[in-house]
């Protein structure tokens, strides 16, 4: 017995070693948030002309304590991917990227552990179309995106996940078109969200690439089809992407679009009713309607890159600060040197250094 009694004890501190590294290991495990993909069926995107399919793929990264804390509760994050993109801009580390701080999930599982972040649900839907982006707009032609996002989609993560459902808990960021589309939902939307980051937002209002001056629209005016269209590169698709969402016509096939130029004696012009339909979406136009509902953000910031290649962005953002200051609506921005995309990942870029620690500070749900 007693030889048994000393091997028993042998062995013991070996077990107690594997022990501890087992829980050690499951401790390092747990630290990190998780990434599921779901498929929201959007009942206001029913019945669309152009064939999209309400079925819509989401990416949902879920905090580390979700799987453990099964009683608490979170803030959620609703972040917009650009045109041309889905959710899988977020997701998916691009190719020059170290994936280790080139995806949202490697971000905020790095700023969670580091506490810079507190944690939080963030929804990436893709809202792309097939001609490419359905910036976030009701149309008659793509679907009722807006209400996608500001209902289908909330409605369906509220109900699904431990979220924090209410509008001071919720916030909504975007880059490029879902930069426009941050601040087009967040001033018309207050009561779903309550703050807003919109980086390099696209489509604010006329300028530079974006007006009569470009004659690449003469490109997108022409076009019979959808390779003529892909053949004029990327601003008469973008043209036609954003015809459908802010000037749509379902009696007008192949596009069902009204467009906003017309060609006279070769020159671009405006084309009524649509160039009108396009300045009523341009949120420069749309903040002096929306002043109450701004006033109601509890925060509203934005930027811009000196170098974007879309050369109507910077213009049109600094426009918008000086629209808001005029109507005395509260909000931060801010310019820095970069482009359209590179200054977004890694540790020093923009999503980690700024807004998810801006959401992390505004959303943080009350103590006790």
């Amino acid at each position: 017995m007693k030889t048994l009694h000393r091997r028993i004890f042998s062995i013991a501190p070996g077990l107690f070693s594997l022990i501890l590294l087992l829980l050690t290991f499951t401790a390092v495990v747990a630290q990190e948030g998780r990434l599921i993909r779901e498929t929201v069926h959007g009942k206001s995107l029913e019945n669309n002309v152009t064939g999209e399919s309400p079925d819509r793929k989401v990416s949902i990264y879920l905090p580390p304590s979700y799987d453990t804390s099964i009683t608490r509760r979170y803030p959620v994050l609703y972040l917009l991917h650009g045109i041309g993109d889905t959710d899988a801009e977020f997701t998916v580390a691009w190719k020059n990227q170290d994936p280790d701080w080139g995806t949202l999930a490697a971000l905020m599982n790095h700023g969670i552990a580091e506490g810079k972040l507190h944690e939080l649900i963030v929804v990436m839907p893709d809202e792309r179309t097939k001609m490419i982006g359905s910036f976030y707009t009701n149309s008659s032609a793509t679907g009722n995106w807006e209400d996608f996002t500001t209902v289908d989609l909330v409605r369906y993560v509220d109900q699904k996940f431990r979220t924090l459902n209410r509008a001071e808990n919720r916030g909504l960021a975007g880059h490029s078109m879902g930069g426009y589309g941050a601040i087009k939902l967040g001033m018309k939307h207050p009561d779903v969200f309550s703050v807003v980051y919109a980086m390099n937002p696209a489509l604010l209002g006329w300028a530079a690439d974006l007006s009569l001056e470009n004659p690449a629209f003469a490109t997108l005016v022409s076009a019979k089809t959808i390779e003529d269209l892909f053949n004029g590169g990327m601003y008469a698709v973008g043209g036609m992407c954003v015809a459908q969402a802010f000037s749509p016509n379902p009696q007008r096939p192949p596009f069902f679009v009204d467009l906003p130029f017309k060609l006279v004696d070769g020159k671009l012009q405006p084309a009524e009713p649509a160039y009108s339909k396009w300045s009523a979406n341009m949120p420069l136009n749309m903040a002096a309607d929306n002043k109450q509902n701004l006033m109601k953000l509890r925060g509203l910031r934005f930027d811009t890159a000196w170098d974007d290649e879309f050369t109507h962005i910077p213009i049109t953002v600094r426009a918008f600060a000086r629209k808001l200051d005029e109507l005395g609506v509260k909000f931060r921005f801010e310019e820095y040197n970069g482009d359209h995309r590179n200054r977004m990942w890694g540790r020093e870029g923009r999503l980690y250094t700024e807004v998810l620690p801006y959401f992390s500070a505004l959303l943080e749900p009350p103590k006790g």
